[in-house]
This record gives C-alpha cells, sequence and structure tokens, in this order.
C-alpha cells in the first residue's frame, strides 16, 4: 500500500485499508456533521440537463509544536475542474492581506497596549452562500441508504470551487 509523506492516505481507499482506519472514519464523521451543522448542503434528486461534480477526501496528519499525538483531519474537497463559468460560477475570488494592514494593527496594539491573539477557524470556507445551482455527488463512505441516486445541492461553498474564498 503507497502512503505519502507522514502516513497520510492518498484516497478514502487507502485510508479504510490504513492501520488506522478508525481514526481516519473518526475525522471522516467529524467532518460530515460539521457540514451538516453548517447546513452546506441537501439531497436531492439532480434535475435534467445538470451535472454534479465529483469530490474527493483529503487527509491529513496535524502535529502540535509539543510533539503531541497528531490529530487525524479529513476534509471534502469539490473537484472543481468541471467547473464552468457563466454556469457553475462568475467570479473567482482571491481573497489577500496586505502587510501594510498588517503593520498597522500590530502597531495600533504595541501603541494602546492591547493583545493580540491568533484563531484558527476550522470551517472558514463554509460560510458563504452559494448563488449559484450546484450539484456534488455524494461523498465516498456516506451515500446515503435508499437515495444512491440522489446528489448533493450546495447550499453554501465548500474547499475546491472556485468561488469559495468568496
Amino acid at each position: 500500500m503507497l502512503l505519502t509523506n507522514g502516513g497520510e492516505p492518498k484516497c478514502y481507499e487507502e485510508a479504510m485499508e490504513s492501520e488506522h482506519k478508525n481514526k481516519w472514519i473518526v475525522a471522516m464523521d467529524d467532518e460530515m456533521k460539521s457540514l451538516h451543522d453548517n447546513h452546506t448542503f441537501e439531497l436531492v434528486k439532480l434535475p435534467k440537463g445538470m451535472k454534479a461534480l465529483q469530490n474527493r477526501w483529503i487527509y491529513r496528519l496535524k502535529t502540535e509544536e509539543n510533539g503531541s499525538t497528531p490529530r487525524y483531519k479529513a476534509r471534502l474537497v469539490v473537484k472543481d475542474y468541471r467547473q464552468k463559468k457563466g454556469i457553475d460560477f462568475d467570479e473567482i475570488f482571491s481573497p489577500v492581506v496586505k502587510m501594510s494592514s498588517i503593520r498597522v494593527v500590530l502597531a495600533l496594539a504595541a501603541n494602546l497596549d492591547l493583545e493580540i491573539e491568533h484563531m484558527d477557524v476550522k470551517s472558514a470556507f463554509l460560510h458563504g452562500d452559494l448563488e449559484e445551482e450546484i450539484y456534488m455527488q455524494q461523498p465516498e463512505g456516506f451515500v446515503m441508504k435508499g437515495k444512491e441516486n440522489y446528489v448533493c445541492k450546495l447550499k453554501k461553498s465548500l474547499y475546491g470551487l472556485k468561488q469559495a474564498p468568496r
């Protein structure tokens, strides 16, 4: 079995054949729970003339600075190469922060004796509402019994969509 650097599976099949299969399943369950909690999609029949985008699982081992046991992280990502401009998206977004803005914030904090804290938003991309009608296949390992021919109608952005950074 081939694994990427650090023992990270390349695909769903590798994760299910891994000796850490149960940890990867828990990570995928956490991701799906987050998607459901954020009302990211709903299962529907695919309308005529529409195509469902494919998706894949991305697996990562996250280690803390103190070298504690790694966290198993799974993320569902849309394969966006099938998105067509004018149909699946109108604009591509790429938000950036200028270094001068960061310097101003740091200068204000130093001048006003404020504390700065760093935070990580676990699912930042999942908060953007979609304006377009986009359908995605059900994720591997999470195909709803009795609704195998249904697809996910995306209501919010998912990683991999061209408009996700909006």
